[in-house]
């Protein structure tokens, strides 16, 4: 694979990354008020960790600056492993809105780029795929383990976003 390819798949993974969850952060607020009373009754409350765009946003930097990391580490060293993973996850991430999607029986934010993005992110992993030395049991059980990271990290994420949402109101007050 000529380099110049390369470097573009590889800075594709926080530019993609940042076209989802721009979606997230435009949508979220007007659609947790269109859906104000079907979300009241549901059993699954969609997004109901964005307390403010502005929180969700912080979230989302944090997000974006490891992402930025990973491409940088693997431009800078040619090592795709943690790439790999790190795609995959975001792969894994789009049935999340898709199962989402069905069991709010409608659409929920961030889908449309979920539908968009899902070819090029299986490209982008089938391009690298043969870049990758490890043998496959490996690079499963890298990607299971970077999965489980970012299961727990999104889950300490979302209740940091109330942390965010306080020091976000306490600078917003008045000298």
């Amino acid at each position: 694979m000529e380099n110049t390819q390369l470097q573009l798949i590889i800075w594709s993974l926080p530019i993609l990354f940042m076209l989802h969850d721009l979606e997230e952060i435009i949508i979220v607020k007007p659609w947790q008020i269109k859906y104000r009373t079907k979300l009241s009754h549901a059993k699954l409350k969609p997004f109901n960790h964005f307390k403010s765009p502005e929180s969700g946003a912080v979230a989302i930097l944090i997000e974006f600056i490891i992402l930025t990391i990973v491409a940088l580490l693997a431009s800078l060293y040619q090592t795709y492993l943690l790439w790999f993973a790190v795609d995959f996850v975001f792969i894994f991430h789009f049935f999340g809105h898709y199962v989402l999607s069905l069991v709010f029986k409608g659409y929920v934010p961030g889908l449309y780029t979920a539908i968009i993005l899902l070819p090029l992110c299986l490209i982008n992993i089938i391009s690298f795929s043969s870049l990758l030395t490890p043998s496959w049991v490996k690079v499963i059980a890298i990607c299971l383990i970077t999965l489980l990271i970012f299961v727990l990290f999104f889950k300490a994420l979302t209740k940091s976003i109330t942390i965010f949402d306080k020091l976000l109101q306490y600078y917003s007050q008045k000298e």
